[in-house]
């Protein structure tokens, strides 16, 4: 539907490992040291709900509190009363494949109208095998008898009969995955959200208390990850037959930033505790990129803040690329990074400007406010290739809904020179502007800007404005003065001013002076 033909699978890469994550819930009633808070969620039906965390009673192999609930259901369709255990960034939003949970639980009222549910929230997916799109539950119920069904078609209950003392339920929850849904891929299970409560109806009262819940995660928190998605991407590729899927990661405990490599490894954050806090210096970050560089990755800044002094100070903090463009459709902050990215390349920063899908949610990316996506000119989709472009510069990103077959480039002398740096005693430059596919109300704005490298954190740029029937031919020719050192690139905008695409830029630059430039970005040109 998105005719995307690359995925680089991503996730925060702190989550991918659970650096740092608790090993349970206590039950005691407070944040846990780690930001938990409780939510009461009541859906239904109900009469005399409560939610108490209590001394006594508590499970006999851990002291302190321990959580009581009840409830009575009035009708004769079930009422549920639950306490969602909304998680700080440490406790459980994680992969499920590797992860078994134990949770002691006491049947207090329990009956053919009164349960005990423990609630997993897993991953939402799309729909297939004629259920609808949605997140897939697990319910595990301490009831009057044992058994196991889909309650409906995403829910599937798994119940255990009460014997009135304190019990311990094993939850192996991948394994229940693909038992009630063998059509799916059951490792591509995340927990979303726990929540602990009663369900009752027929005027029945149930009330049962819970204690001592453990998360056992197996994982080698560096190599598993990894091992485990590589497995996920194989067992997909069937279903996706037309995408070429790569593996990366935000790394999320500096200044987040994404990393793209061939062979792709997580960052080795040294042992911080429990639930560590992001290390938002500059130091920590070039550290990172530094690590990844010498290991042959590219890493692309994401979201940065806007502080252009910063930026042009710690050279991006090494970053190769940078992210531009804003998925909630924030059009200041995307003409904020625009101007920013235009100080950086004023400077002699060489970044590639690429487009932002960054969605949370992972449930509907041709719903986002404002959808942009990055193209690259690259001689294959493998990632050696991919790689190879991106360090060169040789991207675009376009509007997907509005500009959904749009290419931009730019040549110099019959060879492809987006992203690329050209130092010349030349005193001008012939560039050959590509806009392909143009919307008929559209224009092509041509940015030449100032490379005068001072350090000004103010961009000093220049427009030209062109129709669509100055590409009649399929490209405009333009002469692209040095002077001190400038650079052109490409904004292709409707007739509402929404930017439809954005270029990389070509320099111009002197071949005198300290200039540093990558050797993936240098283009030679022995014009007049």
């Amino acid at each position: 539907r998105n005719d995307i033909d690359v995925v680089w699978w991503t996730d925060h890469d702190w989550r991918m490992e659970a650096y740092g994550y608790y090993d349970g819930i206590a039950f005691d009633g407070t944040d846990e040291g780690g930001g938990l808070q409780w939510f009461v969620q009541n859906d239904g039906a109900l009469a005399d709900a409560d939610h108490a965390f209590v001394d006594d009673p508590h499970s006999p192999d851990e002291p302190g509190k321990a959580l009581r609930v009840s409830a009575s259901g009035p009708e004769a369709e079930w009422g549920a009363s639950f306490l969602w255990a909304k998680a700080g960034n440490s406790f459980y939003s994680t992969d499920l494949s590797d992860t078994t949970l134990t949770i002691d639980v006491l049947g207090e009222r329990v009956g053919p109208d009164a349960e005990l549910v423990v609630q997993l929230e897993t991953s939402y997916r799309p729909a297939t095998a004629g259920r609808p799109a949605g997140v897939y539950v697990l319910e595990y119920r301490l009831a009057a008898t044992a058994g196991r069904r889909l309650a409906d078609p995403l829910t599937g209950v798994v119940a255990v009969a009460s014997d009135g003392v304190w019990q311990r339920l094993a939850i192996h929850p991948v394994d229940d995955v693909r038992a009630f849904w063998p059509d799916l891929v059951a490792e591509d299970s995340g927990l979303a959200r726990v929540r602990f409560g009663v369900r009752a109806r027929n005027g029945a009262t149930a009330s049962g208390v819970f204690d001592r819940l453990r998360f056992d995660r197996t994982r080698d928190p560096l190599r598993w990850p990894v091992r485990t998605r590589r497995d996920l991407m194989r067992q997909l590729r069937s279903r996706c037959p037309g995408v070429t899927q790569l593996l990366s990661a935000e790394v999320s405990m500096v200044r987040h930033m994404n990393v793209f490599m061939e062979d792709f490894e997580l960052y080795p954050y040294p042992p911080r505790g429990k639930a560590p806090v992001l290390d938002n210096s500059v130091e920590a970050a070039e550290a990172m990129v530094r690590w990844y560089h010498e290991r042959g990755a590219l890493v692309q800044y994401n979201h940065p803040p806007i502080n252009p002094g910063e930026l042009v100070t710690g050279r991006a903090l090494g970053a190769d690329l940078i992210e531009i463009a804003n998925a909630d459709g924030d059009f200041t902050v995307i003409r904020d990074r625009i101007d920013q990215y235009d100080v950086a390349a004023r400077n002699a920063i060489f970044l590639t400007a690429t487009s932002q899908v960054d969605d949370h949610g992972g449930r509907d990316w041709q719903g986002k406010p404002h959808l942009y996506t990055t193209a690259v000119w690259a001689e294959s989709r493998q990632a050696r290739d991919l790689l190879t472009a991106l360090a060169a510069g040789q991207a675009w990103w376009y509007h997907q809904r509005l500009w959904p077959t749009g290419q931009l480039d730019l040549a110099v002398g019959g060879r492809r020179a987006m992203g690329r740096v050209v130092r010349t005693s030349a005193t001008r430059l012939p560039v050959d502007i590509v806009a392909n596919n143009l919307p008929e109300d559209s224009t092509v704005q041509v940015v030449v800007g100032e490379c005068d490298r001072t350090g000004q954190t103010t961009p000093a740029v220049t427009r030209h404005t062109y129709p669509v029937s100055s590409f009649a031919s399929g490209r405009l020719r333009f002469q692209l003065e040095r002077e001190n050192g400038r650079y052109l690139r490409v904004e292709v905008r409707d007739a509402g001013d929404v930017l439809l695409g954005f270029g990389n830029p070509v320099w111009l630059l002197s071949p005198r002076g300290d200039v540093e430039v990558p050797r993936a970005r240098r283009l030679s040109y022995t014009g007049r």
